[in-house]
């Protein structure tokens, strides 16, 4: 099998010579150009040769100017449609081309995307969630807006081919978590709209990355997607175990992210042990259940890698 191969297999749930594996972390890049966030990536798919590039986004969504805090609602109509050429969409989009044509056809590539309740926060400030309450109307109309924008860069990328859109939610965390919401919060501001950019995906291999800890899978298990990646190591979170018994999707899991910079050799080997004798071979991705540090060693990488080769 070639790596394009392989990850279908694993996602269609087909015969596999080995589950595929991955791994990503995040490049600063927000200040780079495409071409030399696609360079970052390739260095780092060259140097551990895995079976599938999971492409960072790191280019923020926007903020209007002069925006600062979302305590007056004019700062929500502040937001407005973008063109695709906003460098956002841009910058990201000649990335994942320079990627292709440097990469081939023969290993498939995953775009990194984020719901539009989550970008807004995670530029202007997670603490500004309660506002976004306060201001009902107007934070649903800043949200329609940025969700129309996202979804006219899904089709863009679906053009270009690229094979996996991995949209990460927060809509699952339960509130008293970080980040988490309320079943209102959740019905409200982010349900709807992650549902939106799901759809616009349709076509794509779509993974839904269900972010965080004191998750309520309850909430998405009717997403419309083909896998389902979770950080299933975290205390309190379902384990892969469980997840095969509750859906007949492909998983995508096994590491743990927040400890594997500080593991032994040994340990990762159990680990990896451990995820496929609860996930099963096929419908599965190995990969860390978020991103893993960037100053996670080389040779912790290395050995995950070679390790998972000889399953």
């Amino acid at each position: 099998m070639n790596k394009r191969e392989r990850f279908y297999a694993a996602v269609r749930g087909e015969k596999i010579d080995r589950p595929p594996v991955t791994a990503w972390v995040h490049f600063l890049s927000d200040h780079l150009s495409g071409e030399q966030t696609a360079a970052l990536h390739r260095c780092f798919a060259d140097a551990y040769d895995w079976d599938v590039v999971k492409v960072m986004n790191d280019y923020r969504y926007p903020i209007p100017a002069g925006v600062q805090t979302l305590e007056d609602a004019a700062s929500l109509r502040a937001f407005k449609p973008l063109d695709l050429d906003a460098p956002c969409f841009a910058e990201q989009l000649k990335c994942l081309a320079t990627l292709r044509a440097a990469l081939g056809p023969d290993i498939a590539l995953i775009d990194t995307g984020f719901d539009p309740y989550q970008q807004v926060l995670r530029n202007v400030g997670f603490d500004q969630a309660p506002n976004l309450w306060k201001h009902q109307a107007d934070t649903l109309r800043a949200l329609e807006i940025v969700a129309d924008n996202i979804c006219r860069y899904i089709q863009a990328v679906k053009a270009q081919g690229v094979e996996a859109f991995f949209l990460s939610i927060n809509g699952a965390i339960r509130e008293g978590f970080p980040r988490g919401s309320s079943q209102q919060v959740y019905e409200t501001f982010q349900r709807p709209f992650e549902l939106r950019l799901l759809q616009a995906a349709e076509g794509m291999v779509r993974i839904l990355h269900v972010h965080g800890a004191g998750l309520d899978l309850g909430r998405v298990l009717d997403y419309p997607c083909e896998v389902i990646s979770i950080s299933d190591r975290l205390p309190g979170n379902p384990s892969l175990a469980h997840l095969r018994r509750i859906t007949p999707k492909c998983l995508m899991g096994g590491i743990d992210e927040t400890r594997f910079q500080e593991r032994t050799l040994p340990a990762i080997a159990s680990e990896v042990d451990d995820a496929i004798a609860q996930a099963g071979r096929r419908k599965f991705i190995l990969a860390p259940g978020c991103t893993i540090p960037s100053f996670s060693p080389k040779r912790l990488l290395d050995f995950l890698r070679d390790y998972t080769r000889r399953i």
